[in-house]
């Protein structure tokens, strides 16, 4: 990015990523963490001057590695939560990624995780293939849980997480670490 610095992207990434709403794309913000990434050695160190968790500085790094159409259409917005693109960034073949990222963009729907399930039973493949593929695609050391609730539930969760600023799953991830943060 031109004219970027450090202190530049720090701003953008405390300013994009400690509020409810962005004022930037997912494309911006990765960018942002490569800049730092490469001036402090790594991305824990990112994380650390950012105040946030190593996880969300990773994830933001792999729209970096999706290719040029994907990346377009997170730069326009189309894609613009990033457990989506993370999501389609952990599907090994690039055609796919494309395929997946064009289909979240044509969504008129809430463009929550779940309607990636949706596109996986358009698509013909089971849930539990479905599982599978997301299980071997994950990178190594990320440990996936993956727990279905109550409409009533996920709804409830939705909404403490949107009062948050997070996504749903890292409010469970929070709520959980909190939990075992306390069983000592």
């Amino acid at each position: 990015m031109k004219g970027l610095d450090e202190e530049t992207a720090l701003s953008i990434i405390y300013a994009n990523t400690k509020r409810k709403k962005r004022s930037v794309d997912l494309l911006t913000i990765a960018r942002s963490c490569e800049y730092l990434v490469g001036l402090y050695g790594s991305q824990k160190a990112v994380a650390e001057q950012a105040d946030l968790h190593g996880e969300m500085i990773r994830q933001f790094m792999s729209v970096l590695k999706l290719p040029t159409e994907v990346q377009d259409l997170i730069s326009r917005r189309q894609i613009d939560r990033l457990d989506v693109a993370y999501r389609i960034a952990m599907i090994k073949d690039p055609a796919q990624q494309i395929a997946a990222a064009r289909a979240m963009a044509d969504l008129t729907l809430s463009k929550d995780v779940r309607d990636i399930t949706k596109l996986v039973r358009k698509a013909g493949s089971s849930i539990e293939e479905s599982k599978k593929r997301i299980i071997e695609a994950k990178p190594k050391g990320l440990h996936i849980f993956m727990m279905d609730f109550k409409d009533k539930t996920y709804n409830s969760i939705c909404k403490k997480a949107k009062e948050r600023g997070v996504g749903p799953a890292e409010l469970v991830k929070q709520i959980v670490e909190d939990w075992l943060d306390r069983q000592g």
